[in-house]
């Protein structure tokens, strides 16, 4: 399947061996924690195009982007490179590019907000069939803008918050199922002492939600 609501942007879905955007979940998609970033990062040209198979032996090791969860938690990070490992990755936008937001392909300047939000609502529909296909109880977003488009997207049950500055965690709800959700900044930016402080949060939220993460 291929999608390209997004051409005018430079972006384009097509990776002939997955069926669909659905599908692109890296680890168990069962698994009941997600980590969600912003996009797969590519080189120019270069087609993003993994299979099942990859996607599905992922593991945080392969990539030195996720390293630093070693800092936040090292029980979760033990998990998450394990066989049983219940935390899967994927991103709000299913599209790779070098940055995000990407280049304008006309002026090779970075695109205006509004087309960037065109961008992830464009691509909202993939991520809310995902989650409401494999359920998961806990997602961590990895970065401020990661984080405040969730919010806007993915609303609190409790509707006394008003934005996401006012909160670390919240309950959204999307067709009945709900969700606890982690706002964070960018991993790899925040001091190890913010790591460890997400990092009890998150431990914190797992065994609230009974999820198992024993190796």
């Amino acid at each position: 399947m291929s999608c390209n609501k997004c051409s005018k942007f430079g972006l384009i879905y097509s990776n002939p061996n997955i069926k669909s955007p659905v599908d692109f979940i890296e680890g168990n998609g069962d698994s009941k924690i997600w980590i969600i970033g912003l996009n797969p990062k590519t080189e120019v040209g270069k087609e993003f195009s993994p299979t099942y198979e990859e996607l599905s032996s992922f593991s945080p090791n392969q990539h030195s982007y996720f390293l630093d969860f070693k800092k936040v938690s090292p029980k979760f990070y033990q998990n998450w490179e394990s066989k049983n490992s219940n935390i899967a990755h994927t991103d709000l936008v299913k599209c790779g590019s070098p940055s995000f937001p990407p280049n304008n392909p006309n002026t090779n300047e970075k695109l205006k907000s509004k087309d960037t939000k065109e961008i992830i609502s464009n691509c909202l529909e993939h991520l809310k069939s995902q989650i409401l296909l494999y359920r998961p109880q806990l997602i961590i977003c990895n970065g401020s803008f990661t984080s405040q488009a969730i919010f806007e997207n993915f609303s609190p049950d409790d509707k006394s918050i008003k934005s996401c500055k006012d909160v670390g965690s919240y309950i959204s709800s999307l067709d009945n199922h709900k969700i606890k959700i982690i706002l964070t900044g960018f991993i790899g930016r925040i001091d190890d002492w913010s790591k460890r402080r997400l990092g009890i949060e998150i431990e914190e939220s797992i065994r609230e939600l009974g999820i198992n993460i024993e190796c």
